[in-house]
């Protein structure tokens, strides 16, 4: 059996479905979200895609209204107790989930975690670089073809958490998009990719460039003014395409947290474990090896020093630097 009728067969159950993203929901997990959206329709079951926090970038915003995708605030509805959740694109527990009323029947995700015992359905893929490319292996299990704005929404989904096929990537998400491409609004999707950021965007790259410390192949910056999240992303990919730098961290203030941005081209600096490292007794990180994202919950527990040498200590230790970290913020 197909393992996705395994899902079926728990929300058969269910009085009410609801389709949750992460709190600043991306490309990804709105993609995965509209995909198995409209999979479960296929089998008589109504779900609605909700989320907490903000649709915080534009092009995601064009991807919504172009592909008629529906999902609310979860304002928007009085959830109760029995209503079933399907947590989609994050596990279940994290920071970066509200915590609703629903009950968490299923969790689909591709970062690394484990399986939460008390969930009836489980798809972790920690190999795989994007959630949509499980959405759609669910289509090609039971050997139906997405229409053209899910196979348009996955695209998208899967060239923008894997930055075109160049992190974090699998066989499987290269197979999954060259099938989507057939498929997909190609334009649209190059559209979205090729206009990530606005003109209100760009003080946040001078300061960016003005700010930004090196240290032999790590860059650090700190957002004192602030920076959302989705945009702090982009830019730790940018400062990532510089020859000589292999880590990159980025952090921000963003209502009362500290957000982190991290990115690495090398497995000698994990990116998922060297967050964990820095923020262990502050707050909390996770991700993938290449790229990866945290928080201090408390911005009064941050200290910018300390944080920078925490992490510029590991990337002196994994790489053998010899210098000393009193020099460091020179």
């Amino acid at each position: 059996m197909p393992k996705f009728k395994k899902l079926v067969k728990v929300l058969k159950k269910q009085k009410r479905v609801f389709i949750q993203t992460h709190n600043y929901p991306d490309h990804d997990s709105v993609a995965s979200s509209f995909g198995l959206q409209q999979l479960l329709k296929h089998f008589k079951i109504e779900a609605s895609i909700i989320y907490h926090g903000e649709i915080l970038r534009d092009s995601l915003q064009k991807m919504i209204d172009k592909l008629g995708i529906e999902l609310k605030h979860h304002s928007c509805f009085e959830i109760d107790p029995d209503d079933a959740t399907v947590i989609i694109d994050a596990a279940k527990g994290s920071r970066n989930v509200a915590e609703l009323k629903g009950k968490v029947v299923a969790v689909i995700d591709h970062h690394q975690g484990d399986s939460p015992e008390d969930v009836p359905y489980c798809d972790i893929r920690s190999d795989y670089g994007a959630c949509a490319t499980i959405i759609f292996s669910y289509y090609a299990d039971l050997k139906l073809e997405p229409s053209k704005e899910v196979a348009t929404a996955l695209h998208a989904g899967i060239s923008f958490d894997t930055h075109q096929l160049t992190r974090n990537v699998s066989l499987v998400d290269v197979e999954t998009l060259t099938m989507l491409y057939r498929v997909s609004d190609t334009v649209l999707v190059n559209s979205l990719i090729k206009n990530s950021i606005k003109i209100d965007d760009l003080p946040q790259y001078k300061y960016l460039l003005e700010n930004i410390k090196f240290h032999h192949n790590f860059a650090y910056c700190y957002f004192d003014n602030g920076c959302n999240k989705n945009l702090l992303a982009i830019l730790s990919d940018y400062i990532l395409t510089l020859d000589e730098i292999d880590f990159v961290v980025l952090s921000s203030k963003y209502l009362d947290e500290v957000i982190f941005s991290v990115r690495s081209k090398t497995p000698e600096l994990p990116a998922h474990f060297m967050i964990q490292e820095a923020l262990n007794g502050f707050g909390s990180g996770g991700g993938h090896i290449d790229m990866a994202g945290g928080r201090i919950f408390n911005k009064a527990d941050f200290n910018e020093e300390e944080i920078y040498n925490r992490f510029l200590t590991q990337v002196r230790l994994k790489n053998s630097f010899k210098i000393k970290i009193s020099d460091a913020m020179q």
